[in-house]
């Protein structure tokens, strides 16, 4: 086989770049002796330039294998996860610096959004509405202004994976390794809350940044078992399970047994926390609304009984807040999300939210500031007269949606709210196309997205969650597969 003159056979290719690398090296070897400083920085451009040359054409793969393990991480170790590294840099920054070289050099080489590209500029509209709210406030706040801003520019996640999902193709590649995390999620997700809820006091720290190792809040694991159910009720399992295993049908069904008794065993610790009870049924009536009935006789056998043993044995436990976990509680932490119940406990979180909600939709729908907000950088519970802690560590409303009206005004609410009805709408309609064409698999997986989206949007809707990393990483990564998802289904991609 002869080798085109155009393309220099590769060993040819290696030694050319090794000869470019000495010769520049020598080159900066000499200036260092007239101008040092300036030889230092094209000692540094050099390093970046061999870099890029030696592993540019892999960088897009390690990029999207480190946000895997991030988001892996958060899922099983929650806001913990988000304290390694030193300050103030830790892993999220230094994923998202990987996953910005990793989508540059995934463009550079080609990957193009063709039919999305309307989202990508509606997501960098959000974003441009939370700098123009953040640049004002930098000198004053410093750190606190960019640490609040985590809010907007965790959204470039949302860029970041799309563009690396689409280019190398890992769409199902994605899915299978998600399918195969499940099981242990469905242990170690409830055990690291429990940890979190009994030992918050003695949980070990990290050396370099003071956190706690673990730190899983009821609402985020919610979230994450929503999309887990999601996942198994649309049968997106026994696709993992086959690939992987090569098992049948039948053995696939029987694994579901098992863990749909986890799931709801998982679940039992959440009874008391109703952002979690909303955020894990919002997420099944997106999937009943539009899955046949037949597919639930599974969970809802297990459900009736495991909760006919619970109210056999009525265990009780009394969290440091007060609340009651047991079926009691449950029955109070349902009777709140309509109303009143007469438990201090139960409404007077409730109380305390829906008075800090009005008043940030006085000052900014009703009062002067409503073009551009408080701005990212003050201490809106300080500001807003609600702190509740004497460290002044709360600085959010429990609200994505007030957080960013009270910091961005009603142009960052409105951008906010366009962004994620056009993304909702788009994995609607892209799954009554799918179904319509026979397309299952794709249908199955855009109602997944959105139902996992949903299960998002409804625990932020009540806690500091998206403006955080281990909620904001997440999110954001799930809108980017989701864009992703949307562009591959339109190109014609098989699954």
């Amino acid at each position: 086989m002869t080798v085109p003159l155009s393309d220099p056979p590769p060993h040819r290719s290696s030694l050319l770049r090794s000869l470019f690398i000495v010769l520049a090296a020598l080159a900066v070897g000499a200036l260092a002796l007239r101008q040092p400083t300036l030889a230092a920085l094209a000692g540094a451009g050099l390093t970046a330039v061999a870099f890029f040359v030696q592993v540019g054409s892999r960088l897009p793969r390690y990029a999207l294998g480190l946000i895997g393990i991030t988001l892996t991480g958060y899922a099983f170790m929650g806001r913990g996860y988000a304290y390694v590294g030193v300050p103030p840099l830790f892993i999220g920054e230094l994923t998202m610096g990987l996953g910005l070289a990793g989508a540059a050099m995934a463009m550079w080489q080609g990957a193009r959004l063709r039919h999305t590209w309307g989202l990508a500029l509606l997501v960098v509209l959000f974003m441009l509405m939370g700098l123009r709210s953040t640049v004002p406030h930098v000198q004053e706040y410093a750190l606190d202004a960019l640490r609040d801003a985590a809010t907007w520019y965790y959204a470039l996640f949302t860029l970041i994976v799309a563009v690396l999902v689409v280019h190398l193709g890992a769409l199902r590649a994605a899915l299978v390794r998600y399918g195969s995390l499940i099981p242990y999620l469905l242990v170690l997700g409830p055990i690291a809350m429990w940890i979190t809820t009994l030992f918050n006091k003695s949980i070990p720290t990290w050396p370099t940044s003071g956190g706690e190792i673990i730190y899983m809040k009821a609402g985020d694991l919610a979230v994450h078992l929503a999309g887990i159910a999601g996942f198994v009720v649309l049968g997106l399992s026994r696709v993992r399970a086959h690939a992987q295993t090569g098992r049948t049908l039948a053995e696939s069904r029987r694994h579901e047994w098992w863990w749909w008794t986890v799931w709801l065993l998982g679940t039992a610790g959440l009874i008391s926390s109703r952002a979690s009870l909303v955020s894990i049924a919002a997420a099944m009536a997106c999937l009943l609304l539009f899955r046949p009935i037949s597919r639930w006789g599974r969970p809802l056998l297990v459900a009736v009984a495991l909760l006919s043993v619970l109210v056999v044995i009525n265990p009780r436990y009394e969290t440091r807040s007060g609340r009651e976990l047991s079926i009691d509680g449950l029955v109070l932490a349902l009777q709140s999300i309509a109303g009143g119940t007469g438990d201090q406990a139960v409404d007077g979180t409730r109380t305390w939210r829906l008075d800090w909600w009005e008043k940030i939709e006085r000052y900014t729908i009703h009062g002067d500031y409503f073009w551009m907000g408080k701005g990212y950088g003050v201490n809106l519970a300080n500001s807003d007269g609600f702190q509740v802690y004497s460290d002044q560590s709360l600085r959010n409303p429990h609200s994505i949606h007030f957080s960013i009206l009270a910091r961005s005004g009603v142009p960052g609410l409105v951008s906010w709210i366009v962004l994620n009805v056009v993304f909702a709408f788009s994995l609607l309609m892209a799954f009554v196309r799918a179904r319509a064409h026979g397309h299952l698999m794709w249908a199955n997986v855009h109602l997944w997205l959105l139902a996992y989206w949903l299960a998002f949007i409804v625990n932020a809707s009540f806690d500091v969650y998206i403006e955080g990393p281990q909620g904001g990483i997440w999110f954001w990564s799930v809108m980017g597969f989701g864009i992703a998802a949307l562009e591959l289904y339109r190109r014609g991609e098989k699954l």
